[in-house]
């Protein structure tokens, strides 16, 4: 088993440290450095199997750019932002961060984030990248965020439960009102005692904005705005209020312990028999032991747009002011691009972005992992065929928002406040927030 090295550590990747904790450069030997090296930070967030991938890729990038070491510094997610805001205040934000899709267009319009045009085609290289998801990390057409992994929009469901309870998995063709009535038939068949679906009235960048989509709509305009209607989100959490009173859906209580936290999901406690959230076809299969499987969202009514679109992930920017942005970039593109560093990196940051990557990782990935990637490459196909436009870029505010639907859709589960009232509720903070 390799040390442990401390999660607030520091390591100077191609130094002795980085020798004696992970095995890589040797601090007697190798490759001379170079007459005039270069050290950078890099600040990024996630877990344990994160943290190990990204120190290993950056140790294979070492060892091919000898004159480049990297200091980097991780923490888990909470209170990562914290750190970052502290730094630039500071004026000694690092080189090299992961950005989250949600906040890329704060800090791009703060002029925190660098952008990253200017290297397209030489230190930077993105030709492998669909445009659908490049534009995660574009703001006001510019590129400011370089998209570590995608994903759509898929179902996840327990096919050791269906099984057990002879029954088919959705159709891949079904719609909303197939999902309503597949749901409600499938808590009956499960005794009343586990749901068919959970509640997704809550979730914005998933179910909502496929809901939104097929309506030719988004979640927010281009002006950062929310793009869609009073009317819109009254038809979306009634539908919702009438899957909990079928019994499709779960009551409150569940939804309310499962907020942002995969290990509470009701399908891993096992009160659901399908799921919706993005992310969870990479958090959910480790912590279970029964087989998951994948469905896409359901579509729409007939005349509906495509309802997919490619998630970004998580991103790579720079630091406005930083004087190693040229080493930066090339992080970014190595990262993106190397055979030895897709495979090092996994699914640690979700599904890997392009096709090529997706094919190098598919062989060393779990079944479940495997089903994921088949899905996420289906609805790539599907956006790239529909020619389906990209999302808007997230505006600021938008976490407040997200929050804000979520406990709308809560409270009308609840029983306190109406679906016109819920509706009123959201608009009105959600105004607020964006303004």
């Amino acid at each position: 088993m390799p040390p442990t090295v401390s999660r607030r550590a520091v390591l100077l990747l191609g130094g002795a440290a980085a020798a004696a904790a992970f095995g890589g450069v040797s601090a007697c030997g190798g490759e001379p450095e170079a007459d005039d090296p270069v050290s950078l930070r890099m600040k990024w967030w996630g877990g344990d199997a994160r943290t190990k991938a990204y120190q290993d890729a950056l140790a294979a990038f070492h060892r091919t750019h000898g004159d480049i070491t990297v200091a980097a510094e991780f923490s888990g997610y909470d209170g990562y932002f914290d750190k970052v805001n502290a730094d630039i205040a500071g004026g000694s934000g690092p080189d090299l961060l992961q950005m989250d899709t949600a906040l890329v267009s704060e800090y791009a319009t703060r002029n925190v984030l660098r952008p990253l045009d200017e290297y397209l085609g030489h230190s930077l290289d993105v030709s492998a990248f669909p445009d659908a998801l490049l534009a995660a990390g574009r703001v006001n057409g510019k590129l400011y965020g370089v998209p570590s992994g995608t994903g759509g929009v898929l179902v996840t469901y327990d096919a050791t439960v269906l099984k057990a309870a002879k029954t088919d998995p959705p159709a891949a063709d079904w719609n909303w009102t197939g999902l309503a009535g597949y749901a409600a038939k499938l808590t009956k068949t499960l005794g009343g005692k586990v749901y068919g679906v959970s509640d997704g009235g809550g979730d914005d960048e998933g179910a909502f904005q496929i809901f939104l989509r097929q309506r030719r709509k988004d979640l927010f305009t281009k002006a950062g705005t929310l793009g869609y209607v009073e009317q819109d989100l009254e038809e979306w959490l009634t539908y919702w209020d009438e899957m909990r009173r079928s019994h499709a859906a779960p009551p409150g209580d569940v939804t309310s312990a499962a907020h942002n936290n995969s290990a509470k999901n009701p399908l891993i406690n096992g009160q659901v028999a399908m799921t919706f959230g993005s992310g969870l076809e990479i958090s959910l299969p480790p912590l279970t032991k029964h087989e998951l499987d994948f469905v896409l969202a359901p579509a729409g009514p007939a005349g509906s747009a495509e309802g997919q679109y490619l998630s970004g992930g998580v991103l790579l920017s720079s630091f406005a002011r930083s004087e190693r942005a040229e080493e930066a970039v090339q992080i970014i593109s190595y990262l993106a691009n190397d055979e030895e560093a897709i495979k090092i990196m996994g699914l640690t940051r979700g599904i890997p972005p392009t096709e090529r990557a997706r094919q190098l990782t598919a062989t060393q990935l779990a079944p479940a992992q495997q089903r994921a990637l088949a899905a996420t490459n289906v609805i790539a196909a599907r956006v790239t065929a529909a020619k389906a436009t990209p999302v808007p870029s997230t505006p600021k505010g938008a976490g407040q928002v997200k929050e804000l639907l979520f406990q709308n859709n809560l409270a009308v589960a609840f029983k306190r406040k109406s679906v016109p009232a819920a509706v009123k509720s959201f608009f009105a903070g959600a105004t607020s927030a964006l303004s």
